[in-house]
């Protein structure tokens, strides 16, 4: 009959073998038979804090592994497993402690690159670029190159705004593979910050050259061109970005998600071309993406000009066909060139290769599960009624106006709420509407117990100077205006002497 330790020792075993497999339900059972039959032993518990976390249960992975440390405090891969417990329960102070006395006891080798990675996320959260840096430097001192530590270091100098370190990392990146779009892209943002337009133009021509394009890399070429319209103001940019989005997505086999970014981001520009039709059609696509997708819905609109040949035109065209045909094959051009290779013994030229139609060896279209569920996020519903609201205001509906700003009103984001709060007051007074008054004394009050409730809100400042301007008691606007910082003061107190004196007060 076997021992109690020997059944503890089972258990243990066949806890890890159901862990591995993913039998989490199974190993913590395990784990905690083990526990009642060994009640200190610290394996016992490091077995049920790892089916814990594997199930999201982070608190009592935390005890678990508290207890196996309490039991083993001189071993550092307990330390290491009860820091990553609580990095992931996001308590970052504990976890450093456990992290650095797992480092000063010393851990498993792979337990000590995880733990240098994880100090590194960590130190970066918490917003010490520096810590983080050398513990990203330590884990790949032990791993060697490592294209997720040197993407972590990137975004680390980025944050410094250390641009030539960073630079220095992406060519390394792009040293390590060099057909990956990561290391342009990331020297693309780069220089982006630095405000070196240029540089992060040939960026593009390079990945374009040698890296395999993927969406990221058509949404940062049309980035590029609206951050260049801020310079220029050439309107052209918009159309470039456009074109851009319909490359992506006729060269790529994009996902749902992306096909949703894409009619977004298009729309966004229609809607700063001052396209409502056409932002409206865009976001009219987003609701169905896989099939607007596989109908083959445009982003840009294609008008093609019928040409109408005449019979002079195509015999000049036969003719010119000849001309080629006799240059490339010579005087008896490609008829008398076939003629002129010798049969085979039965009299034919059957070895001759049979070249299908196109269409005959065209591949299947890609296209998307129309089956799949596709659910929008809370950024981009949010993003889609911002979008119909702007549309609709440029074509004048603002009973439509009102139907997307009390959709917005439910948004989660404080700043997207507010926006459709304003929104449904201005159009009913653009609507002439006889509630208008009593409209926007409501939206004036919100505002105002928004600015008590926390005195820093500058947003529910500016929409209630706005509001002010929008029913013409500019004096209390420019009382307001005083509560805001220079850069935001004096663009609204030029807009309120505009509205004085007859302007657009929109």
């Amino acid at each position: 009959m076997p021992s109690n330790q020997e059944k503890v020792a089972q258990l243990l075993a066949d806890s890890h073998f159901a862990f591995i497999n993913s039998q989490n339900s199974e190993a913590l059972h395990l784990a905690n038979e083990a526990i009642r039959l060994a009640p200190k032993n610290p394996d016992a518990y490091q077995c049920a804090g790892n089916a814990y976390m594997s199930l999201g249960q982070y608190e009592k992975a935390v005890e678990s592994y508290k207890k196996a440390v309490k039991l083993d405090s001189n071993n550092g891969n307990r330390y290491f497993n009860l820091g990553y417990a609580l990095a992931t329960s996001e308590k970052a102070a504990d976890a450093i402690k456990n992290l650095a006395k797992a480092d000063e006891l010393g851990c498993s080798p792979e337990n000590t690159v995880q733990l240098y990675n994880l100090l590194g996320i960590i130190c970066f959260d918490i917003g010490r670029y520096k810590d983080a840096l050398v513990n990203l430097e330590k884990a790949e001192q032990i791993i060697g190159v490592d294209m997720d530590i040197m993407k972590r270091k990137v975004i680390i100098y980025g944050m410094k705004n250390d641009i030539r370190n960073g630079l220095l990392t992406t060519n390394q990146m792009k040293l390590v593979a060099p057909s990956d779009y990561t290391g342009y892209q990331l020297a693309f943002k780069l220089l982006c910050q630095a405000n070196r337009l240029e540089a992060a133009e040939r960026e593009l021509e390079m990945a374009k050259k040698y890296a395999e394009l993927s969406m990221d890399y058509y949404f940062d070429c049309m980035t590029f061109e609206i951050q260049k319209y801020q310079t220029d103001r050439d309107k052209q940019r918009y159309n470039k970005a456009l074109a851009f989005i319909e490359e992506a997505l006729k060269t790529l086999k994009p996902t749902s998600t992306e096909v949703i970014e894409s009619y977004i981001n298009a729309a966004e520009i229609y809607l700063q071309l001052e396209d409502p039709d056409k932002t409206i059609d865009c976001l009219n696509a987003v609701q169905n993406p896989a099939e607007s997708y596989n109908l083959g819905f445009d982003v840009i609109d294609k008008e093609f000009e019928p040409v109408n040949l005449t019979e002079y035109d195509v015999e000049e065209m036969i003719e010119a066909d000849k001309e080629r045909i006799a240059e490339k094959y010579g005087d008896y051009g490609l008829e008398e060139l076939a003629e002129s290779i010798e049969p085979d013994e039965n009299g034919a030229r059957e070895y001759l290769t049979n070249v299908e139609d196109e269409a005959d060896t065209e591949k299947t279209a890609y296209k998307l599960d129309e089956t799949e569920e596709i659910e929008l996020t809370p950024e981009n519903i949010d993003q889609i009624n911002r979008l119909y609201i702007g549309a609709y205001t440029l074509k004048k509906e603002f009973n439509k106006v009102i139907d997307y700003a009390r959709k917005l009103q439910s948004s989660e984001s404080v700043q997207n709420s507010y926006i459709g709060i304003y929104s449904e007051t201005n159009a009913y007074k653009e609507l002439g509407s006889p509630e208008t008054k009593q409209k926007y004394e409501e939206t004036i009050k919100y505002f105002r117990n928004s600015m008590i409730k926390d005195p820093s809100d500058m947003a529910a400042v500016t929409f209630r100077i706005q509001c002010y301007m929008d029913i013409g008691q500019y004096d209390e606007a420019e009382q307001l205006c005083n509560l805001l910082a220079n850069e935001l003061r004096k663009p609204l107190l030029e807009k309120i002497e505009e509205a004085k004196s007859g302007g657009e007060s929109q």
